[in-house]
């Protein structure tokens, strides 16, 4: 193993000089640094973890909360994420624990106790909910923590102390509708989420606006029908977007595409279409014509499902969200103020991948 007075020797300086180095940069000379840096790079050279925690009083430890219990709804984009985060914070010298999240109290309980045993540095909050009252606890109880999404319906002077990554879901969904129309669709129902929250709303309200950019909508009226019933909200499951979808099929037998918030959504949708197709062929259904034409769905995240079922999604670059959340805990942990600038703010572009349906009639 290699040690301290061997970086010393490499480096030809005392190994209280490597110690100040790594410590106290500051009381050392840049190039004396310099040398020091390239010995250790050179040998592989790791610090004592324990005995730096006991000089900083940090934890080197960023929690993260995980649905559990009820609350837990399969997420390949999220277990992607947590790779992500995992192996930046490697890179940073730090650990992730992952808490259960069963409801806002208990999560609340776990991290006052990881707190009060000194067990975590900062936390990451993926998401609020409605009235969620967690950022609040922890401004008050001066944990440092960042949040993936942004700080829906909190107070500017809230909002501002809270470093946040997020993705514009809602320019994207925007952008996909208009994808959709541009191919010929014209009749573009929605399946989103019931929940209330910003994420949600601020979905819904991209594939809003793009009908309405697309001159489709005429007093909130889409061809000649109330918009709300263009559009069902449900929970976030494959099975709740095969019954929204047949839901949106008997509202409006002219259906074309669906726009989802989420690629598990899509796939249920996929697969109400294919059930409906199939029943109404052995059926004899006089509209199975009506029912067998070309139909997009839409997803959003392009997981292995989007690739899998070859639909059109929406790529998150969640390996810039795992970097920048990690970015601004370092820098929080060291002391720097959180202000209003963008710094401290960042709402990243996601990427459009248009795929072919595969209910779609290439030959259209």
């Amino acid at each position: 193993m290699v040690s301290i007075r061997d970086v010393a020797r490499k480096a030809g300086v005392s190994h209280q000089t490597v110690s100040n180095a790594i410590n106290s940069p500051g009381i050392v000379s840049p190039a004396t640094r310099e040398k020091i840096a390239q010995a250790i790079k050179e040998l592989g050279y790791k610090p004592n973890a324990s005995a730096r925690r006991l000089r900083s009083g940090r934890s080197d430890v960023v929690a993260v909360g995980i649905a559990a219990g009820e609350n837990r709804a399969p997420s390949p984009i999220f277990d992607e994420f947590l790779h992500l985060l995992a192996a930046e914070a490697n890179n940073d010298g730090k650990q992730i624990m992952l808490y259960p999240r069963i409801d806002e109290p208990s999560e609340l309980h776990h991290i006052q106790s990881l707190m009060e045993q000194s067990d975590v540095d900062a936390i990451v909050l993926n998401e609020l909910e409605v009235n969620d009252g967690r950022p609040r606890w922890l401004i008050d109880h001066d944990q440092p923590f960042v949040l993936f999404g942004r700080p829906w319906n909190l107070s500017k002077e809230d909002a501002d102390r809270i470093p946040w990554v997020d993705v514009d879901g809602y320019s994207a969904i925007k952008e996909m509708v208009g994808r959709l129309v541009a191919a010929g669709r014209r009749h573009i129902g929605y399946i989103g989420w019931n929940t209330g929250t910003g994420t949600a709303l601020n979905r819904y309200q991209g594939w809003y606006d793009g009908l309405e950019e697309a001159g489709l909508l005429v007093d909130g009226m889409y061809d000649g029908r109330p918009i709300d019933t263009w559009a069902i909200g449900t929970i976030e499951a494959m099975r709740a977007g095969e019954a929204a979808a047949a839901d949106l099929y008997q509202r409006h037998p002219d259906l074309d595409a669906i726009v989802c918030p989420s690629d598990n959504l899509a796939v249920g949708a996929l697969s109400s279409i294919s059930h409906i197709v199939k029943h109404a062929v052995i059926d004899g259904d006089p509209n199975v014509n009506m029912l067998s034409r070309p139909v997009w769905v839409t997803g959003f995240d392009d997981s292995a499902l989007a690739h899998a079922f070859s639909f059109p999604s929406i790529r998150q670059p969640l390996d810039v969200v795992a970097k920048e959340l990690l970015r601004m805990t370092r820098e929080m942990l060291a002391g720097k103020p959180i202000t209003d600038e963008p710094h401290w703010h960042e709402l990243l572009q996601p990427e459009l991948v248009w795929r072919q349906s595969p209910y779609a009639d290439v030959e259209r």
